[in-house]
C-alpha cells in the first residue's frame, strides 16, 4: 500500500501535528503552504509552528522512508530573502517580517514550488499553461511534453524568484490586459492563480490530461472529493480550517477529517 497525505493552508494552525500522527504510515506529506500572514493566531506562535514543521521534515527523512515536501504560498513568499512587492499582500505582517525572513534564509532547502507525485501536480494555487508558456518552459524542455514542470518550476523558484511575484505575468508580456486584483487572471503564477482561471487556460491542454493538480490558496467549505465542478481533474484543498485534508490510498483519492 502506498499512502500520501496533502495538507492545506497552515497560517500558524497546529491541526497537522494530529494529521501526521493519525497517518504516521504515509510515504509522503505535501504541506501545501501559507505558514505565515494568520489574522488569528500570533506572529511567534506562527513562526514556532513554522519551525516545527521544518523540524517534522528533518527528522522524517533522517530517520524513515518518508519524504515531507513543503510547498511555498503566496503568503510565505514575500519573506523570502530579496523579494519585491512586499506589504502588498493581505495579511502581511511587517513587525515579523524580519524573523519571518530569517526563517526562510535559514530553511532556505527545505521548501520549493512544486512536486509531482504519481499523475498528482501539487502546487500552492495551480500551474497554468500560459504561465508556463510566457516563462519559457518550452525552452527548457525539449520533449516538448509537460512532465518535467515540477522540477523546472522549483529551479525558476531557485533561480529567479520574483517570476512568482503577483504582477509579475503581467510584467512578463501581457501588456493591455488588466490584472484582477484578487489573482483570477488566467497568466497568474502557482502561487497566485484562482480555481476559475486555472480551470478555464488548461481546458484543452496536456497539463489537464497528464496531471491531476492539488492546491490550496483559495478557501473552500470542503474538499470536492466526487469532482463534479472540477472534472475530476482539480483537488482544492484549502479547507484547513474545518480539519479537512487529502489522503490518496494507492490512487484512490479521500477526504479525512480531524475531529
Amino acid at each position: 500500500m502506498v499512502k500520501n497525505v496533502y495538507i492545506g493552508d497552515i497560517h500558524g494552525l497546529t491541526v497537522w501535528k494530529d494529521i501526521v500522527k493519525k497517518h504516521s504510515d504515509a510515504d509522503n506529506i505535501v504541506f501545501i503552504g501559507d505558514y505565515f500572514d494568520s489574522f488569528d493566531v500570533s506572529g511567534l506562535d506562527q513562526l514556532n509552528n513554522a519551525k516545527e514543521i521544518v523540524e517534522f521534515k528533518k527528522s522524517q527523512e533522517l530517520n524513515t522512508n518518508k519524504k515531507v515536501y513543503l510547498l511555498i504560498g503566496n503568503h510565505d513568499h514575500h519573506y523570502l530573502p530579496g523579494t519585491s512587492e512586499r506589504g502588498l499582500t493581505s495579511g502581511y505582517q511587517p513587525v515579523m517580517s524580519f524573523q519571518f525572513e530569517d526563517f526562510f534564509r535559514e530553511n532556505k532547502d527545505m521548501f520549493q514550488m512544486a512536486v509531482i507525485i504519481g499523475n498528482k501536480l501539487c502546487t500552492h494555487a495551480g500551474v497554468s499553461d500560459k504561465y508556463i508558456t510566457d516563462f519559457g518552459y518550452w525552452k527548457y524542455d525539449s520533449h516538448k511534453d509537460e512532465s518535467n514542470v515540477a522540477d523546472w518550476l522549483n529551479d525558476l523558484f531557485k533561480y529567479q524568484p520574483n517570476s512568482f511575484l503577483f504582477s509579475a505575468g503581467y510584467d512578463k508580456n501581457n501588456t493591455g490586459i488588466g490584472s484582477d486584483g484578487y489573482g483570477d487572471d488566467e497568466w497568474q503564477c502557482p502561487i497566485w492563480i484562482r480555481p476559475r482561471s486555472l480551470q478555464r487556460v488548461n481546458k484543452k491542454t496536456d497539463l489537464k490530461k497528464m496531471f491531476i493538480q492539488i492546491v490550496g490558496h483559495t478557501l473552500q467549505s470542503s474538499i470536492d472529493i466526487k469532482g463534479k465542478t472540477t472534472g475530476g481533474k482539480y483537488y482544492y484543498i484549502d479547507t484547513l480550517p474545518n480539519n479537512e485534508y487529502l489522503v490518496e490510498i494507492d490512487g484512490e483519492l479521500i477526504v479525512d477529517k480531524i475531529e
